[in-house]
């Protein structure tokens, strides 16, 4: 008996190949009728007798990149009587699909690279549906050529007939393009004159030479320089103005990058996947890397070439490359030749650039593995912008600002939640800039204009300035109470649950500043049951960048100031007499020292104890060169006391003192520290069996800390976000969460 039906997919169904995904499998099952992309996602009309196996097919034998979120089939009214199956133009309109998203390039289109017949041999630009730019080269969904930046390019007759076969890997492959059709590279020296010459080779002259090069990407440009010469990334630092931070490091292939790290299993699964975004691993030692790509520390962010114009630079060189965001210190990611030229001109000694312009900016994406799962730390190329699904649809559409570090955005529209990827710190005109027009992309995206908008309770954070300058309904939500949402949002979870957002510092709801807090929440509300007992921040903002200065007070706290002064400690050694004299007069009368209960900044007061950094070059530096020391042998935690919610450490400052006696206390120090931190939280979910543990924050993107904890609580009700951001990144979805689940009635 014939069947006639009406299918709807949503989910990340375009720009994957999908259509021609449907049509092949529709021919295969004898299936008659036509495919769409719509607004709301893909519908096929479908008739045959074999519609119930067409339809399971379509369920499980999906392209690489396509993502199913839900798949409906009700009976077709019309009276249509197909005789064929065809792909149907996309139609415009309000939309509620996933935004496809930018994948690295693929094995199918690597072979036809290196294929000297084939006429993309060598080609920088070679792509196909399974590979490629997506979200970094679309203006407004439906993703059709005509609306990327890829319009600017017209097809030949070869790519022509190719993006018009259905049983062509290139069928509508909107960035399809060869030698004689598409962009072209182009080398400039860094006040923007062109160089003659072949591009790609000139560029690797220079990098052999020990030059510094911008390269653009993706989603905008990359600083390389040879990552084995100490005079070359010494140079990219002192002209980039970053003293210590961490380098990226791109390898030739897998071969090469393991001969420099330690990788497992788990990391080699991300790391030559189809997204290879960075992965954060384990370096060797006595390797010919460079000191300075990442000093102090025993840790490497490494990935593989991404883009066929990266993969054809390795072809010519046999090193590795630093590659790090063309960007100014915490600023986005510059995408721009002509920004390239006027902001970093004094940086690099030229740029390798093409004339595809890149309209979405979007950084690489930073992971770090803990137990086999993913530490989301920077959600960029391939990966956002992230869609959930929702259950219900939303008659109004809803903004979340996020916060004010790691900056993203998250949108709610018809039956979708949006994360956006990340943006940077704002404050500056740049940032505030890149921020204000990733709104206005999600708008057009979307068509929509948002009734509420949901920000941080901080007043003076550019996001919720922002807020407030709209003049819309705005709802102001508890930064901590956001950390536990967004994981809560992450999993769809609605009911109780105890959560710990540990971070640096957050606006609490008496005016202070929490960051180590203990909450049983669910989506209408928080109680905050414990957190650490706070401690001053002598000097405000100074104490963030000098954990001396933290340290010294959580010394005032437990030792008078005669007692401080004769401690032989790194802490009171890092000051001299009179200073001590000076801040411990500031602690008393409570000058310029406000309080805290943040566990990022105890975790920079325990790095100055032990001796592990006196000063930061960047945030979370501390806790990154104790993670170092960590010993998984020693468990054993610090002394500590939990009285009225209260958590008091004041023991476990005393211990530290005896410790630093001792010879190689470090490695006891960082791991009896984290060993406590573990301890703190066995303590709270005894109080709470029943109750899922949800835990948010910075502080969590410690992979010591992580191991531990999924050790401790994995096989039981343990959430903690894999596919956003555990720190700020993801404070939008959070806000978003809240806003969906407190104004169903309104919106």
């Amino acid at each position: 008996m014939m069947n006639n039906f009406k299918i709807t997919i949503k989910g990340l169904v375009q720009g994957v190949g999908f259509r021609p995904f449907v049509y092949r499998t529709a021919k295969q099952h004898h299936i008659k009728g036509t495919v769409c992309n719509t607004p709301e996602g893909v519908v096929i009309e479908a008739q045959g007798i074999h519609c119930d196996a067409f339809v399971e097919a379509l369920r499980t034998n999906l392209p690489p990149r396509a993502r199913i979120d839900s798949l409906s089939v009700s009976e077709a009214t019309g009276s249509t009587a197909y005789e064929d199956f065809t792909i149907l133009e996309s139609s415009m309109g309000e939309g509620s699909v996933a935004i496809p998203l930018d994948t690295a390039l693929c094995p199918a289109c690597e072979v036809e690279m290196d294929d000297p017949q084939n006429r993309r041999y060598q080609y920088p630009f070679i792509n196909c549906t399974d590979c490629g730019p997506r979200y970094t080269i679309i203006q407004i969904p439906p993703y059709d050529r005509v609306r990327t930046s890829m319009k600017h390019f017209t097809m030949c007759p070869e790519c022509e007939a190719e993006y018009t076969d259905p049983n062509s890997r290139r069928y509508h492959a909107e960035p399809i393009s060869c030698p004689q059709c598409g962009p072209k590279l182009k080398l400039i020296e860094n006040q923007g004159n062109p160089i003659m010459g072949n591009p790609l080779e000139l560029a690797v002259e220079m990098l052999k030479s020990g030059e510094i090069i911008a390269l653009k990407g993706l989603g905008g440009f990359h600083l390389m320089c040879d990552a084995t010469s100490d005079a070359a990334v010494s140079e990219l630092r002192r002209r980039k103005h970053r003293k210590a931070k961490p380098l990226a490091v791109m390898f030739r292939s897998l071969e090469d990058l393991e001969s420099y790290t330690e990788i497992t299993s788990d990391e080699r699964v991300h790391i030559a996947g189809a997204l290879k975004p960075i992965v954060i691993v384990r370096a060797k030692k006595e390797t010919d890397l460079s000191q300075y790509v990442a000093p102090t520390i025993d840790r490497l962010g490494v990935f593989l070439p991404y883009t066929p114009l990266h993969r054809l630079l390795f072809e010519q060189i046999d090193f590795p490359l630093v590659a790090t965001s063309a960007n100014i210190s915490d600023e986005p990611i510059i995408v721009r030749t002509d920004e390239i030229v006027s902001r970093l001109g004094n940086v690099v000694d030229a740029v390798l650039s093409h004339d595809r312009t890149i309209i979405n900016p979007l950084d690489d994406s930073v992971i770090q593995i803990a137990e086999g799962r993913v530490i989301m730390l920077r959600m960029g190329r391939g990966y956002a912008p992230r869609t959930f699904p929702l259950t219900n649809t939303l008659e109004e559409s809803v903004l979340a600002v996020g916060a004010h570090q790691k900056s993203a955005i998250a949108l709610g529209v018809h039956n979708n939640m949006v994360l956006s990827g990340h943006i940077g710190d704002l404050g500056s005109v740049e940032a505030d800039g890149y921020f204000d027009r990733t709104i206005q992309t999600f708008k057009r995206f979307y068509e929509c204009e948002p009734s509420i908008i949901a920000s941080d309770l901080h007043p003076f954070y550019s996001s919720t300035q922002y807020a407030v300058a709209t003049k819309r309904e705005h709802i102001p939500i508890q930064h901590h109470y956001a950390h536990i949402l967004a994981c809560m949002a992450e999993y769809d979870l609605d009911e109780k649950v105890l959560g710990f957002a540990y971070d640096g510092t957050g606006y609490g709801d008496d005016g202070s500043l929490w960051g180590g807090e203990v909450l049983i929440a669910d989506t209408h509300g928080y109680e905050r049951i414990g957190f650490l007992k706070p401690f001053a921040l002598l000097g405000g903002d100074k104490a963030i960048k000098e954990p001396r200065r933290i340290a010294l007070s959580l010394l005032f706290e437990s030792y008078t100031l005669d007692e401080v002064l004769e401690l032989k400690s790194p802490t009171t050694e890092a000051f001299l007499p009179h200073e001590i004299r000076t801040l411990h007069h500031m602690w008393s009368k409570k000058i310029n020292a406000p309080l805290s209960s943040s566990m990022g900044r105890l975790f920079d007061g325990v790095a100055s104890l032990g001796g592990f950094i006196q000063t930061l070059d960047y945030e979370g530096q501390g806790g990154m060169i104790m993670e170092s020391f960590v010993d998984e042998s020693i468990t054993e935690p610090f002394e500590f006391n939990v009285l009225d919610g209260v958590i008091d450490l004041s023991m476990m400052v005393k211990e530290i003192m005896a410790l630093t006696a001792e010879t190689d206390s470090k490695h006891y120090i960082a791991s009896r520290f984290i060993a406590t931190v573990e301890a703190i939280m066995l303590r709270f979910a005894s109080m709470y069996p029943d109750l899922p543990m949800v835990v948010g924050g910075g502080v969590f993107q410690n992979r010591a800390l992580m191991e531990r904890l999924y050790r401790r609580f994995g096989e039981g009700r343990f959430y903690a976000q894999q596919q956003t951001p555990i720190n700020d990144g993801s404070i939008a979805l959070g806000q978003l969460y809240y806003i969906i689940h407190n104004t169903k009635g309104e919106i």
